[in-house]
């Protein structure tokens, strides 16, 4: 049964190579990180323009861990799962209701952010308290409407929760390694990257344009 609904006007999500003992670190002991290649793990980068809520337009960055899916008693297999472990918002009410109902750890500084398409490029730009914490394009490929179907994993205290998620829209993927991210010393995110080996390019980019989230009941498991 769903229990969200948002809208995009357009969204972001690009893949990046990550230390897998960083991964590890940041992942909760049941669960365990896909890995592209050896000791090398995936951290994806999201970005969302929404633009429809019970709360009005505002902007989401998320990052996470991507991790096997498993099954689930809502419908369909799904394609991945994630486990976000840094997540910000430009509205605090959004953040509120977000963080209750899903359990993601927002954190509670707001952020500001620029999405600048041009003709086959998106970039975006996310500012906190006014300095600036990431600088992140994509690039274009292929377009389609399709709708994926992701899993979100969350800790409420010792408890495992996990949601569905379904993306539909217009959306453009490939591997082209074409896009870029720049990660700015930064009080919100420093935490989190101590090992200064973030790819300064992802090797897989995702552009969104359009279309909806949707999330269903978080269940234990």
């Amino acid at each position: 049964m769903p229990v969200g609904s948002y809208r995009f006007h357009m969204g972001v999500s690009a893949f990046f190579e990550l230390p897998t003992r960083d991964a590890r670190a940041l992942l909760p002991d049941h669960l365990e990180p896909i890995e592209v290649r050896h000791e090398r793990s995936v951290l994806s980068v999201t970005a969302f323009l929404f633009d429809d809520s019970v709360v009005g337009p505002y902007t989401e960055l998320l990052f996470s861990v991507i991790v096997p899916p498993t099954v689930a008693a809502w419908g369909q297999h799904a394609k991945a799962g994630f486990f976000p472990f840094f997540a910000a918002m430009s509205s605090a009410e959004a953040r509120r209701i977000k963080s209750e109902r899903f359990f993601f750890p927002y954190h509670p500084g707001t952020i500001d952010a620029q999405f600048i398409e041009t003709d086959d490029r998106l970039r975006v730009r996310i500012f906190g308290a006014g300095d600036p914490l990431l600088d992140m394009s994509v690039t274009q490929g292929a377009w389609e409407t399709t709708t994926h179907l992701l899993q979100g994993f969350m800790m409420n205290g010792r408890q495992r929760l996990r949601t569905t998620l379904q993306i539909s829209g217009d959306y453009t993927v490939h591997e082209n390694e074409q896009g870029s991210i720049t990660l700015f010393p930064h009080p919100m995110t420093e935490r989190f990257f101590l090992t200064g080996e973030l790819p300064e390019i992802p090797f897989r980019e995702h552009w969104f344009k359009n279309g909806t989230e949707v999330f269903h009941k978080v269940e234990a498991f």
